[in-house]
């Protein structure tokens, strides 16, 4: 697909067996790399589920459901075509009618979006972000940070082997613009410079050239009773 550089997004499909595609709302899942142009009126959704105590929910786009599967902590539905305007977003148990989040947000033609559902369940909050971004020059790959742990200080993420961190100053919902990386392998290092609490190692993470990617930084720095999700590092493919 030849896309303007504000849209040369590649996008994965959506994690097979997750969820049900209502064509009242939703076209298909997607992939961007298919050669095909963007159709003017559709706009490009993920979710993603990164609440570490929230149990598992149900997703309802405009008061229908899209989910056939429970939606928990970790779930990535891939990029999904949605039509275009204002979509209400509601978060529900599952089998549950109770909302504990509900949001409407403006999906745009042509534009693509992540969507997060972040920090405790008690207040749980809904993140959208914009994934245009610039093409990556000729072997680069474009990286991006998200901070999604609720609970953990201000974080960097460095590479092995270089002075300089790649991503500061990361703080809770904070996500950083997309920017251009070697396309080669790192050994990640997630720190927390201001008390030293934190040294998460991620290695062997390859960045390969014309592709976009977000790390997601999830879970509890120090996680309440019962609750093993601590703080760790995801990267998709956008």
């Amino acid at each position: 697909m030849k896309l303007n550089a504000k849209q040369r997004i590649p996008l994965s499909w959506m994690r097979s067996m997750m969820m049900l595609v209502a064509t009242v709302f939703i076209l298909s899942s997607c992939n961007m790399d298919d050669g095909d142009s963007l159709p003017e009126n559709v706009a490009y959704v993920s979710l993603y589920q990164a609440s570490p105590n929230a149990p598992a929910m149900d997703i309802q786009i405009d008061n229908r459901q899209l989910n056939i599967y429970p939606f928990d902590y970790t779930d990535y539905t891939g990029y999904l075509r949605f039509f275009t305007g204002s979509r209400n977003f509601k978060f529900t148990p599952d089998n549950a009618n109770n909302v504990v989040a509900d949001t409407t947000l403006a999906l745009g033609a042509g534009r693509t979006y992540s969507i997060f559902t972040v920090g405790d369940y008690s207040d749980l909050k809904v993140l959208k972000l914009e994934d245009n971004a610039d093409a990556p020059s000729d072997g680069k790959a474009m990286v991006r940070l998200v901070n999604l742990s609720p609970d953990a200080p201000t974080l960097e993420v460095s590479a092995s082997g270089q002075n300089d961190p790649l991503f500061s100053d990361s703080n809770f919902m904070d996500a950083s613009d997309f920017m251009e990386l070697t396309a080669t392998e790192y050994d990640l290092i997630v720190t927390s410079p201001d008390d030293n609490s934190i040294q998460l190692n991620v290695p062997d993470i390859k960045f390969q050239n014309g592709y976009y990617y977000t790390i997601i930084l999830r879970g509890y720095h120090t996680p309440p009773a019962g609750n093993n999700n601590n703080l760790s590092a995801e990267i998709i493919v956008n």
